[in-house]
């Protein structure tokens, strides 16, 4: 009997052992394995990609002064789009077209005028004009100028009164109707008007002094001439100095070239726009889209410009805005570290995108958190903590508590957290899922 006692005492204990590890085995297999990640207080930082394009903020608009009627055609374009330049540098060379038949042209009036000049001189002589006949041409000459005057006054007021529908009464008078401006105008015709009066009685009063009408007829072509060979030498003058500085159209000012508008071939008048460049001291940037990204950028942000073969380098945000389209941008300097990473403004201009990296650290320090272990959504975020507690058999156990939390902001791999949760155990990392309550184990 005692045989038969010592053998089922040893196999009650093989039994009870085999439970014991069965048992633990059992709960090691069907328990979520868990790690705690670490709280810690910091300031957050967040990295967003971003991509840009180079624009030109402030720009304007090139042209070449050239005089009516003439016309230039481009015979070569020394810029292109993205390129530098210095006051004074050319922009294109151009040439006058016929100009040499211009010139002949004017080469001739100038003669003719020059020739009939010369037969009236020598037709009338040394004419010496007595004090009174020259009285006469002076209040001649002033008559035609207060004549002149008169006209354009009157030219201005009908222009008015025909814009607001209106016409002088019979006897001259305005309308009650018309604007300030019109009364304006009706004014200065009436004033003109009467000056012109003066003057045609200042001449009637000295008709009796008037020059022959033989000679005062060739006095008068005399003028003509003069002025004819006056015109046709500045026009002369203004076509070859416009020959001159067509050779070499240059830039007014420093600068970036923006967009070129002309080619070989080109013509040219006043009003052709060259080029278009960045206005004096402005320059171009890069213009990064913030549609996308959450965080403020301020004047001053530091932006990274990614380069495949450079790696990345620092430039910073010069002003923020909203695009026609509405879009929020950021303007980033193209400084000297830029342009070495990329290349010349012509070369980024030629790239599709300008990948940028914008980071950004909050002021204050906050409970940062791995992303993976801040759960839910919107405004419902929350963590499981582990909590132990005492087992029936005096053990213990780590249960699930879930925790709401409140999410300051967030990047890839980091969550800032107003609640400080440096002295808790955060569970992350389950090898399965888990809920509020459930029995969890570390890894080993």
């Amino acid at each position: 009997m005692k045989k038969f006692a010592l053998r089922g005492l040893i196999i009650l204990a093989v039994v009870v052992a085999l439970c014991i590890f069965f048992s633990g085995t059992v709960r090691t297999l069907t328990t979520p394995k868990v790690r705690y990640a670490q709280a810690k207080n910091g300031k957050f930082e967040q990295s967003t990609s971003l991509t840009g394009k180079v624009v030109f903020p402030m720009e304007e608009e090139v042209r070449f002064p050239i005089p009516e009627g003439m016309t230039l055609t481009v015979t070569r374009v020394r810029v292109t789009a993205g390129d530098s330049v210095k006051e004074g540098d050319v922009l294109a060379v151009a040439k006058v077209m016929d100009a040499d038949k211009t010139l002949a042209g004017l080469e001739k009036d100038y003669e003719t005028a020059r020739t009939s000049l010369r037969s009236l001189e020598k037709k009338l002589g040394d004419i010496r004009l007595s004090s009174g006949e020259q009285r006469w041409q002076e209040a001649w000459e002033t008559e035609q100028k207060a004549m002149k005057a008169e006209r354009d006054a009157r030219v201005n007021l009908t222009v008015l009164l025909n814009q607001g529908g209106l016409e002088l009464a019979a006897d001259g008078t305005l309308p009650e109707q018309a604007d300030e401006e019109t009364r304006t105008a009706y004014r200065g015709w009436k004033s003109a008007e009467a000056a012109w009066t003066a003057k045609q009685a200042e001449l009637r009063a000295l008709d009796r002094y008037a020059i022959a009408d033989d000679l005062w007829s060739d006095m008068l072509k005399m003028d003509e001439y003069r002025r004819s060979m006056a015109e046709s030498e500045q026009k002369i003058t203004d076509l070859e100095i416009l020959k001159k500085q067509a050779e070499q159209i240059t830039a007014p000012h420093a600068g970036y070239i923006s967009e070129v508008k002309i080619e070989k071939g080109s013509s040219l008048d006043g009003e052709t726009v060259l080029v278009k460049m960045t206005q004096a001291g402005t320059g171009p940037v890069i213009r990064a889209d913030l549609g996308t990204v959450k965080q403020t950028v301020e004047k001053g942000t530091v932006i990274e410009v990614d380069s495949d073969t450079w790696g990345r380098t620092e430039t910073e945000g010069t002003e923020t805005g909203m695009s026609l389209e509405g879009h929020p941008y950021a303007d980033c300097a193209i400084n000297r570290d830029v342009r070495y990473a990329l290349g010349s403004v012509a070369e980024m201009m030629k790239l599709s995108e300008i990948k940028l990296t914008l980071s950004t650290r909050a002021r204050e320090t906050t409970c940062l958190l791995p992303a993976a272990a801040v759960r839910g959504s919107g405004n419902d975020r929350y963590v499981y903590v582990a909590e132990r507690e005492s087992s029936t058999f005096g053990g213990t156990r780590l249960k699930c508590k879930k925790m709401s939390v409140t999410v300051l902001g967030e990047s890839g791999s980091t969550v800032s957290l107003a609640e400080d949760l440096t002295y808790e155990q955060v569970i992350y990392m389950e090898d399965r899922a888990i809920s509020e309550g459930a029995t969890v184990m570390t890894y080993e």
